[in-house]
């Protein structure tokens, strides 16, 4: 061995330098879009996992393509890809016990029976604890989002809670006296616009590109019909910094054109309209 050979450190082996690759060139640009204060989003899942994650999907080995989104990764993804980059061309590798064996999948929701002889109201009123969910800490590397306070979720094999839908479960909520959960739901999402700068679809990372459409300020002057004209004042920053999200370009667009969620008609009126800031196929439904 020559001297020089000596000081040559020694080389990675392909599969963990093309992870490690892949991760840093998404990490690089998701920092790029910290700005303005915003938190920088962590990676959704198609991102961190890469190509393990689009031949699970296009393997469709879960009946239901949400299911490897929510799954959580058991150790670091950079370390799991390298794995999967080195087995999957064996004869012997199997897919589904790689994933099994490096992953925690999402669990089945125990099936509720409600009570017999309910009336609608008792049936209601007793299904807001079952579908109530509090994640101020989550798994790392879990696609899910930790919010501060609990929130109300659709149920079933949806696990997190939603952007516009959360304004019909507030309506309900408050029908049924639960003005706390209200005030908590909405706080929640106030505390997304702090982070990222928008209320995302949901409160998973493959969600943060998109938003829905802006019912935050119904949320909070529905609050305020409880709790006073103090809760406006209280959410005016958060109020005033998602209009900024949905009107960001607008300015400067000439007539007959768009920028994100800003669409400038050819009369000079002003629309908004549905973007995602993402050109990639939903983590939930890529085949």
């Amino acid at each position: 061995m020559t001297s020089t050979d000596a000081r040559r450190p020694a080389a990675l082996p392909c599969s963990l330098r093309l992870a490690i690759g892949g991760a840093l060139i998404a990490l690089m640009s998701l920092n790029a879009q910290a700005e303005d204060g915003k938190t920088a989003p962590p990676p959704s899942p198609d991102i961190l996992l890469g190509p393990l994650f689009n031949d699970v999907q296009s393997a469709k080995l879960f009946a239901d393509q949400k299911t490897f989104a929510d799954a959580i990764p058991n150790s670091d993804p950079l370390m799991i890809l390298a794995d999967y980059r080195m087995q999957k061309n064996q004869a012997s590798f199997d897919l589904r016990h790689f994933v099994e064996l490096n992953f925690t999948l999402p669990k089945e929701n125990d099936t509720y029976v409600p009570p017999k002889g309910q009336t609608l109201r008792q049936h209601i009123d007793g299904l807001w604890p079952v579908l109530t969910r509090s994640t101020v800490e989550v798994e790392k590397w879990d696609s899910l989002l930790p919010l501060p306070k609990p929130y109300v979720v659709p149920g079933g094999r949806f696990r997190e809670v939603y952007y516009w839908d959360s304004y019909f479960t507030m309506l309900g909520l408050a029908e049924s006296g639960h003005w706390d959960k209200v005030e908590d739901m909405v706080a929640n999402f106030a505390a997304e616009i702090d982070a990222w700068g928008h209320i995302p679809n949901g409160n998973r990372t493959y969600y943060l590109s998109r938003s829905q459409p802006p019912f935050f300020s119904f949320m909070v002057s529905l609050l305020a019909t409880h709790d006073g004209d103090q809760v406006l004042k209280t959410y005016q920053p958060q109020l005033e910094k998602e209009y900024r999200y949905w009107m960001a370009g607008a300015d400067a667009l000439a007539p007959g054109s768009a920028d994100k969620r800003a669409v400038r008609m050819a009369d000079g009126a002003l629309l908004n309209r549905y973007w995602d800031d993402s050109d990639t196929p939903a983590s939930r439904v890529l085949a």
